[in-house]
């Protein structure tokens, strides 16, 4: 009997574990009705004005085209007809690239890359101060520059002279001018604390804007001599009877800031005296404390108008322990006085083992993302033309910087009659509009939308002085007229079939 009983409640255990397994079963097979799939919204291709919103960015982009020991140019070519075909190139690949500044550097030493009655000839063309190259290189820069529809910069340095020990052509106003410079780490500077060196260095920048079409004067970060601010020995740069002269009370740091303030204000009165449509600007060390090590404060600079933009070289990377790229272009933003700041960007450092945050393009597209959302900064500037030509870098420019071309966003003091909107129409893939009065250049915009959003990007396809453009169909586009630097609104947008 109790074998039995054990037997019939093992028999019933089976049964209610059976039936446990095969309910757990049933609920595992049973099917999962499927969510139902979004319905497919197919975005229209047509631009609708009630709607949708277009975004229209004009955007610096510069190269420094360096001379100084023929870094980019020329190189160790040599000739007339060689270096003139390299310069051309150079050029012409930059603007491949969509490159619409060129930083040309016509006075490293208070030499020249074009003729002049006040400077000698460079030594990097010919292998010796003041013989003749046989050409004009600025002008050959400035007419295959415009011939592209890119501006072009004379880039100056204006202190340095050259080696104590050097070569100097006959003539050379180191020569007439002994009393001008002070020699300092064996290297001769012009003293910024005489008045006959800022009229002379005016007296060089007029000379280039008098005869030459260039578009601005561009000084680099070189001002006094790193080292010159010396705790330890405050003469080492031994200007001290030239303070003695003109200190006027000031302490002597005071005074040397001063006189490179006066030599900023006094090339900038000469510019728009002469020519109130040139642009001029500086490029300072992106660290205002390195600038200022050098008595360059260009928050003065700015805050009185003396400059159109502001050109900071933050050669560091995003995250740098003491010169964040981040921190530092933040600062400029927040300084600008109302002038564009255009950061420059170290190019050089790419690939190279040293600097690991520039093993990649990453850190490019960080930091020309990063420029582009603040609202001062206004372009980037790329040292240097053989740093961003050919390879990789260059290739990644292209494509994903600057895919398509730029006009150079607005500067200057000078006004300039804004000229009415275009009026476009399409005939079959062919876009056309009317010339419009004040305007000498017109700007043709391909819109893309900007992922699934409302907002499209203008990408500029055309700049140039035609009333035509060859479209694409399925594509819209608008036209904007240019005169000089000032911009038309918008025309209508047109799509083609």
């Amino acid at each position: 009997m109790k074998i039995t009983r054990n037997f019939r409640f093992a028999i019933f255990l089976i049964q209610i574990t059976s039936l446990s397994i095969i309910s757990s079963c049933s609920k595992e097979e049973k099917p999962v009705d499927p969510k139902p799939e979004p319905p497919v919204v197919e975005l229209s291709k047509i631009y609708n004005p009630s709607t949708d919103n277009v975004v229209i960015s004009h955007e610096f982009r510069a190269a420094w085209l360096t001379t100084a020991w023929g870094l980019d140019w020329p190189q160790s070519y040599t000739g007339a007809t060689a270096q003139r075909d390299l310069l051309i190139s150079l050029i012409d690949r930059l603007k491949g690239m969509n490159i619409n500044v060129i930083f040309f550097q016509v006075r490293c030493s208070s030499d020249a890359f074009y003729k002049s009655s006040i400077s000698p000839w460079s030594s990097y063309l010919t292998g010796k101060q003041g013989d003749d190259p046989g050409f004009d290189p600025l002008q050959v820069a400035i007419e295959e520059a415009h011939k592209r529809g890119m501006e072009l910069h004379a880039w100056m340095n204006p202190y340095r002279v050259g080696s104590d020990t050097q070569y100097y052509a006959p003539g050379h106003p180191a020569l007439l001018h002994p009393d001008w410079y002070v020699v300092f780490d064996k290297a001769r500077y012009w003293n910024p604390g005489l008045p006959e060196v800022r009229a002379h260095l005016k007296s060089v920048v007029k000379e280039v804007i008098d005869n030459y079409a260039v578009d601005g004067i561009h000084f680099d970060d070189y001002f006094y001599p790193d080292g010159a601010k010396n705790t330890s020995d405050i003469y080492k740069f031994n200007d001290k009877t030239t303070f003695e002269k003109y200190g006027n009370g000031l302490t002597l740091d005071k005074w040397r800031e001063t006189n490179v303030d006066e030599l900023i204000k006094g090339v900038s009165e000469t510019i728009k005296a002469v020519r109130p449509k040139l642009i001029f600007g500086i490029s300072p060390s992106g660290r205002i404390e390195n600038s200022l090590a050098l008595y360059a404060n260009s928050i003065t600079w700015l805050s009185n108008g003396w400059i159109d933009y502001l050109a900071p070289q933050i050669y560091w990377e995003i995250g740098h322990s003491t010169a964040d790229f981040d921190r530092l272009v933040r600062f400029w933003d927040s300084n600008s006085y109302g002038k564009p700041i255009f950061p420059g960007i170290a190019a050089y450092k790419f690939g190279d083992a040293l600097y690991p945050a520039y093993s990649s393009t990453t850190q490019f597209l960080n930091q020309v993302t990063l420029s582009r959302s603040l609202p001062n900064i206004k372009g980037n500037c790329w040292y240097r033309t053989l740093n961003i030509l050919g390879g990789t870098l260059s290739s990644y420019i292209t494509s994903s910087l600057y895919p398509s071309l730029s006009v150079v966003p607005k500067m200057g003091t000078a006004t300039f009659t804004v000229p009415q909107a275009p009026v476009i129409s399409v005939s079959g893939t062919s876009v056309s509009w009317n010339a419009v009065a004040n305007s000498n250049k017109y700007a043709v915009y391909e819109l893309r939308r900007r992922g699934t959003s409302t907002t499209w990007d203008a990408l500029a396809r055309q700049i140039d002085t035609k009333t035509n453009f060859d479209g694409q169909a399925l594509k819209n586009y608008l036209v904007i007229a240019l005169n000089e630097r000032e911009k038309s609104a918008s025309s209508n947008i047109a799509y083609i079939q």
